[in-house]
């Protein structure tokens, strides 16, 4: 073997160990001699940005199929606790290979539960985000460029501060309201009070 040759093949070696994995950003499970391979399926994963579950299932390394009729995914935001059911879809040519669409619109860490069934073995399996799993969804204040756009959690939130403070001073206005109707009709009541004493009166006379 030629020392070019050598050169060469050690220098496409260390561009393999270098180049950057999907199963680095993922989780692997054996699930009753079912291996499950589960993340995100674009990464990094970023807030407010189209991105999906990454769900693969083989047995003795073959691809498991019809999965997405017996199996869903529930996934939770853990910060907040809101969490939702979605139903799993193939992916196109790709055998055992298993997605479902979302947009995460908070940043964190994020829980994906698959539950139901593989063939005839019941599943409910947990797979969190974080060091060593696949990665928490981030926020895209340090990418964004040349201006920095509000999140979509920002203009909600925004949003419904101006409901509330609308609400606050529409609030405020009904009562004003309300009391100069009760003053007026007080104000009404006193006049006709003092008109039908100033009668009286002038009978008495």
């Amino acid at each position: 073997m030629s020392l070019r040759f050598r050169i060469a093949a050690l220098i496409a070696a260390a561009m393999m160990v270098a180049a950057p994995s999907t199963a680095l950003a993922h989780e692997t499970r054996d699930v009753s001699g079912y291996k499950f391979v589960a993340g995100w399926i674009s990464e990094p994963a970023l807030e407010g940005q189209k991105n999906g579950i990454d769900l693969r299932i083989t047995q003795a390394d073959k691809p498991v199929e019809g999965v997405e009729k017996t199996l869903q995914v529930e996934i939770t935001h853990k910060a907040s606790g809101t969490k939702k059911t979605f139903a799993l879809r193939t992916i196109f040519r790709d055998p055992g290979h298993y997605t479902a669409d979302i947009i995460p619109t908070a940043p964190g860490q994020y829980e994906m539960r698959f539950f139901g069934k593989v063939g005839s073995t019941e599943v409910n399996q947990t797979f969190i985000s974080g060091p060593g799993r696949y990665g928490d969804i981030e926020p895209t204040t340090e990418l964004a460029f040349p201006v920095a756009a509000p999140q979509i959690r920002e203009v909600a939130g925004s949003a419904k501060q101006a409901l509330e403070v609308a609400q606050s001073a529409e609030d405020a206005a009904s009562t004003a309201r309300t009391i100069g109707i009760a003053g007026s009709v007080l104000g009404v009541l006193g006049l006709a009070a003092g008109g039908g004493a100033l009668i009286a009166a002038r009978r008495k006379q």
